[in-house]
Order: structure tokens, then C-alpha cells, then sequence
């Protein structure tokens, strides 16, 4: 099923400037597979060492943050995941 994933700048001159992508998947960390699979070089810049989401990256469903479950929340057609980053404190 098709959901449209939002990237900030940051993000998006990965994507050749694309600030929203089209990504399949059940769940988040489905998208978010389909999304590299789509764009590799945006593997490094999302994923810490071990694969885990980047501490400063948050995923939100239809404008609200899936923390804890950001790999795992479900999502169905018409939902839209953004890839947030998140404010340092200083």
C-alpha cells in the first residue's frame, strides 16, 4: 500500500530535492526500509551503527510521534509519515 513520507530539507537532498516520497509498507520501519531501498545514501544518514533509528530523528504518523514504537507503528493508505528532526536542547 502506498503512503507518502515527509522529509525535511535535510533529508530530501538525498532524495534529489524530493520533500515527499512515496513508500510502501504495513508498519513505519516497513516504509522506512521501502524508503532506502528507494534511496540508499539515506541509509547512512538515518541509522546509527547498529540500525536503530538516528537518536536525532523522531517519526510521526499523521502529525503525531510514534516514540516508542517508531519502527513498528502501523500505518494503512492515506496516512502520512514525516522524519522529523529533533531540537538540541543547547
Amino acid at each position: 500500500m502506498s503512503i507518502k513520507m515527509k522529509l525535511n530539507p535535510i533529508l530530501a537532498r538525498l532524495v534529489d530535492g524530493r520533500e515527499v516520497i512515496e513508500v510502501r509498507g504495513i508498519t513505519t520501519g516497513e516504509c522506512l526500509r521501502n524508503l532506502e531501498e528507494q534511496f540508499p545514501s539515506i541509509k547512512q544518514e538515518i541509522r546509527d551503527k547498529r540500525g536503530h533509528l538516528a537518536a536525532h530523528y523522531a517519526i510521526f504518523v499523521n502529525s503525531k510521534h510514534a516514540y516508542p514504537k517508531e519502527l513498528t507503528t502501523p500505518v494503512k493508505r492515506g496516512d502520512e509519515i514525516e522524519i522529523g528532526i529533533i531540537a538540541d536542547g543547547g
